[in-house]
This record gives C-alpha cells, structure tokens and sequence, in this order.
C-alpha cells in the first residue's frame, strides 16, 4: 500500500499533461466507423416476360420498388411491382433458412395481379408507382395506413390498400392514339391528405405528357430545337388531375384550353406558334402570373434538374406574391399556432422513439399550390382549382437552371448532355440581360501538387450520368484541414458532384475548386471503349449496353434519420456508397449483371441504416448496409501511444540520469 502511495505522489503535472495530450491525440486521429454491404435477398425476374425475350429494354421498364411503413406498426415493407405485372409487399426472408451460396429470395406477404392488359400488347403499362396517407397527421397516438397509387400509359390510375385490396380504378382520359407511335414523355403523381371537399378523404394529383417516336425533337449543343413537326397539343401538353381519395372522382384537371390565353406585355423570347391549333406555346393562360412576379419563390424550388420521366416530381407548397412575401415551410413560432402540421425536422422514425411516419408535403403549412417538375420546366397550379399560377419555362434540353451567382436570375448549366459530348465539362450560362458564358468547369482532371491528368478521351458518351448540385457538404480533404476543424461545419454554398464513366466521383464548387474526387467500382468505361470502337453493333454485349444497361446514381442519408450525407451510384460491375463530407467510399459490392434501372434506397430491415435495392437482368437484389464501430482500435491506439510517451519520459527523467552518474 505503501508503494500504491509513493507511486502517486510521484505523478506530476508533467504527467497528467502527457495524459491529457494523449487524449486529444487520440480524439482527432480516431478510428472512424466502417460501414460495408452485404447482399440479404432477391427476387427473380422471368426472362420469358421480356420484350425480346433475352434482357430488359426501355419497354420493359416499370415504376421503381419503393421501401416504407404503410400501416404505421415501425415495420418497413417493400412495395414492388415485378415484370408479370404483379403487384407485391413483400418482407425480408428468414436467415436461418439461407445458405452461404445462394442468396434467399424475398418473402411475399401479399400479391395481386394488377387488372391491365399485358404490356407486350403496348395497350398498357405500369409508368410511375408512389404510396402516401390521406388522413391528416394529428397526434403520435394516431395509427394512419397509406394507400399505393398506380398510374399506367394510357392513364388508368389504380388504388390499393395496405393489404393490396383494390379501392378503386378509374380512367382519367381516353387516349385516341395509338400507343405503338407515342411514349411517356413525364408523369408523376402524388398523394396528400388535404381534401377540396369535405367527403374526398385526401386528394390523388396525376400529371403526365406524351411524346411521337418520330417526331420527337433532336436536341443541338446551341440549345435550340431543330424544326420537326409537332405532336398533338392533346398529348404534348402535360395534363393534370386531382382525384378523390375516398373513389377517384375528377376533382379539376387542367387539359389543353381549359384556362385559355391571355396578351402578354412582357417579353417572351420562348414564344413558338403552333401550326395546328394557332396558338403560341409558353403563352400565359388567363390569370396566370409570370413567374418574376414570384421570382423569390420559384427560385427556392432550384436547382431544376430533368433528365427524363423519372426526374418528374410533385410537391406542395404556399404560393403568395413576393410582395406579400411568401413561405413554405413552417417556422419554429408557427409551430405551436399549428396543431395538424408536422416540426420541420425529421427525427428518428417511430420505431426508435421518434414521429409516426408522414410525407415531407405534410410539413407545408396551409399549401394552396402544387409544384411540378417537369419537361416544360417548373409548373405551379392553384392547389384548390388546377387554374395556372405561374411556371418557369426551360428549354428541353436536359440542362440544369439555378441561381448561381445571387443575382435573382437562373443560370443554365450543360453537362454534356449533348450528343458524342462526354460529361467532362460543366459550362454555365447566363441568361439575362445578355446570354453568355460564365464558367467551364473541367471535371475529367486529376490535380495534384506537381501533376496534372485528364481522362477526358477516355469517357463514355453513351451512358451518362446527370450531375447533382446540393448544398454545401463536401469539404477538402487533407489533415491540416482535419485539425482546423474545416470538417465540422458547412456553409450555404452548393457543390457540384460530377459522375464518370471510369467510376471517379469529384465534388467541386462553381469556380472549378475540387473539394475530393473517388475512385469507385461503379464504372462502365472497360465496356463502353470496345462497343465504340467494335463494328459488330449486333453482338450481346453491345446490344445489352445500347438497350438494357442503365447507371444511377442517388442521394442518400446514412442514417435513417440524417440528412443527405452519401451518394449511391451502380454502373456495370458494382454498386458503391461514397461519404459527401470528404469523399471516402464508405461502402461497395459487385453485382452479378449490369444495372437495368434506378436505385431504391430505404430501412427495408429496420436497423436505422439506409439500405439499397439494386434493379439489373436478373431481377432485384437487396443490400444492407452495416455498421461497424472501431472503438478498439482506437482504444489500442490510444494505450499504444500513451506508453510510447510514458516510456520515453520515462528514459528522458533526471532519476535515471543520476543512476547513471552514481554507477
């Protein structure tokens, strides 16, 4: 006991700063947690129910599976509708019964066969699938259940419950044409729980376009359209219909010439005179505002970013003059005047201690307008009426609008969306008061301190991928920066993610600074180089890449409850998630086909990780994503260098000098 005592009397402040120093070492240069995926399930498409009968095409395509909680019991299930037009709920099989060699398929707990003709007959599809409540959200203690909403190319729209139990079908307009000369061009729907009467029991709004398999528009580098002729304003025009919740009866739609047109004073340089109706296209309809006289509004609903039917979305919103200065979302002071309006932060779902589930529509307070995205650009309706309020008209050329530089005007960014260009140049435009280019961003390049490389003539031309712009995430890597702490907070500029053919990820700003590029396995180059330059254009890889291959990429949050701090991308080989934050890949798989559609992300097992569904020629392949704390490692880290130094003060003190004098 004695020596315990000696001992600590012997500590001193030399020591516990060594102590703490070592602490604080160990805090910056921690072990990070490590996340990896692992395929848990399947579900096998038949090849026979194929177009061509080998692998899936642009006719085969269907609404993307989607991942959530429908009857509100903190069970997540997933909602797909397979290639024999069968619509499926479906949960994770049971892993006791699952071999090391074969992946199990995923259990089915309730399937129905969808009441439509066979899509080979190209009389009707499934286009675009979503689910929602309409109930309004009103306390925790409430148990609400969605319903699924189904909408097909001939505008059949299908409602079913939570237990696939049909509620009704309804056809919102009769199409005179024959589908075999016309596609999708845009649709989405959207399902919220505010009612126009009081009986509708929440509101369904279907909106959608056609285009002519020969007279579509080819679209040029100059942004212009060459002079084709024109479709039908009946199927061009994207239509919209709100329906009833409670038995799909038309609440209002808005068709072509439903709200006329009106003289513009202002100038509109996208007029363009339609030779069989004579009327001008972009024309405001009576009543319609142009979109400068909601300018602060519109722009907050920027970046506009529409690639194809896919990128088609709905939302609501509160619409009022700039004047009046409008608001969306709710403020912490509206919060407690609002008794049936969700907080505006997303807390852990309910199966953790958190809310109910709910849409993010339903954190709008007192919506009167529904915002869509579309080819045309950004459309705004009177949520109560259909009548047009206002739209921000883009040309249809894949590009990007946002306000950039502050300036209360949209900048056009290109990406290479073009045909035979590659991705590996981001321009941006300025549109008003005089059209001109402001900045062209490489992003094939490899800075480094004494070398600079481009891949530029290595990219696909092919296959691209549309760049995200988000907010402000990513920070330079470097540990410098680490230790300044540049990690820790973010600003309210946005960041570029460029995506190559080669698999590379760069962020970057709007001045051409990289922040971090990865190197991922989601990459098609290996494949694209020899299809180019092979003459057989017949042959099963090339036909397979030109017909059926489909990279994507999404934007996710790690966390279930987080905020979008990841990005997923699948291209021919594999499927990778990268951190935003500092660019490191946090996770990634191969996969046995190439990817044949989009990615679905979600807690399909119900652990607080987002996990991914992966759409390719065999079917549908489920990844979880794990986590893995490395605390040991930095705990042995810690006593490693904690030793280190206790040795070397121990080797360095006078006491061992003067025994070695005394000797």
């Amino acid at each position: 006991m004695e020596i315990v005592r000696s001992q600590v009397r012997k500590i001193s402040v030399n020591h516990i700063f060594f102590v703490c120093l070592c602490g604080v070492i160990a805090y910056l240069f921690r072990a990070s947690d490590s996340y990896n995926l692992k395929p848990v399930w399947r579900k096998r498409v038949e090849t026979q129910h194929f177009a061509n009968g080998r692998f899936p095409t642009e006719e085969d395509s269907l609404p993307v599976p989607i991942i959530t909680d429908l009857e509100s019991d903190g069970v997540n299930e997933i909602v797909m509708i397979t290639n024999d037009l069968k619509l499926s709920i479906m949960a994770l099989p049971d892993n006791k019964s699952s071999t090391a060699q074969v992946l199990p398929h995923v259990q089915i707990k309730h399937r129905v066969k969808l009441p439509i003709s066979s899509h080979h007959s190209k009389s009707s599809q499934p286009v675009v699938m979503t689910t929602g409540f309409t109930t309004p959200y009103l306390s925790m203690m409430q148990i609400r259940k969605q319903i699924i909403v189904i909408v097909t190319s001939d505008w059949q729209v299908l409602c079913y419950s939570s237990q696939l139990e049909l509620l009704w079908k309804t056809k919102v307009m009769d199409v005179a044409q024959d589908l075999k000369m016309y596609k999708i061009k845009a649709m989405g729907v959207l399902v919220t729980s505010h009612s126009l009467s009081k009986n509708d029991e929440g509101l369904i709004i279907v909106g959608g376009s056609f285009s002519h398999f020969l007279h579509q528009k080819p679209v040029h580098s100059d942004g212009e359209h060459a002079n084709h002729t024109t479709e039908t304003e009946s199927s061009s025009h994207f239509s919209t219909f709100a329906l009833s919740g409670l038995n799909g009866s038309v609440r209002w739609h808005h068709l072509p010439g439903d709200f006329g047109e009106e003289k513009q004073d202002i100038e509109d340089n996208t007029e363009e005179h339609h030779w069989k109706l004579g009327l001008r296209r972009n024309r405001l309809h009576v009543g319609e505002s142009p979109w400068t006289a909601y300018k602060n509004t519109i722009l907050q609903f920027m970046p506009h970013n529409w690639s194809d039917y896919t990128d088609t979305s709905f939302t609501l919103a509160r619409f009022q003059k700039d004047s009046r200065k409008a608001e969306y979302f709710e403020e912490s002071d509206k919060i407690k005047e609002s008794q049936n309006v969700l907080s505006p932060e997303h807390i852990v779902g309910y199966a953790y201690g958190g809310q109910r589930p709910h849409n993010d529509h339903e954190h709008v307070v007192n919506p009167n307008a529904v915002v869509m995205h579309n080819h045309n650009g950004i459309e705004v309706l009177d949520l109560l009426t259909g009548r047009p309020i206002t739209r921000f008209q883009v040309l249809q050329d894949k590009s990007i609008f946002m306000d950039i530089d502050n300036d209360d005007e949209a900048e056009r960014i290109t990406w290479g969306q073009f045909p035979d260009h590659t991705v590996c140049y981001i321009e941006i435009w300025r549109q008003k008061p005089v059209y001109e280019k402001l900045e062209q961003i490489p992003v094939c390049t490899t800075k480094r301190l004494v070398w600079t490389r481009s891949w530029s003539l290595e990219e696909d031309f092919y296959k691209k991928l549309t760049p995200i712009i988000k907010k402000g995430v990513a920070k330079k890597r470097g540990i410098i920066r680490h230790l300044m702490g540049h990690h820790l907070s973010g600003d309210n500029d946005y960041d570029i993610l460029s995506f190559t053919s080669l698999g590379r990820i760069s962020a970057l700003d709007f001045e051409g600074n990289y922040h971090w590029q990865s190197q991922t396995i989601a990459s098609w180059a290996d494949i694209a180089t020899p299809v180019r330059r092979s003459k057989d254009t017949g042959g099963e890889i090339a036909e397979q890449f030109h017909k059926s291959f489909h990279p994507s990429r999404v934007m996710m949050s790690v966390r279930v409850s987080g905020k979008e701090d990841a990005v997923a991308i699948v291209g021919w080989h594999g499927v990778s998630i990268v951190d935003l934050t500092e660019g490191y890949v946090l996770a990634e798989h191969s996969i046995p086909a190439p990817s044949t559609g989009l990615i679905t992300t979600g807690d399909f097992n119900n652990d607080g990780l987002t996990d991914i569904i992966v759409t390719c020629k065999m079917g549908y392949i489920g990844f979880e994503l794990n986590k893995e704390t490395n605390h040991l490692y930095t705990l042995m880290y810690a006593a490693a260098v904690l030793l280190s130094i206790l040795f070397t003060t121990w080797c360095l003190s006078s006491d061992n000098y003067k025994e070695d004098e005394d000797d």
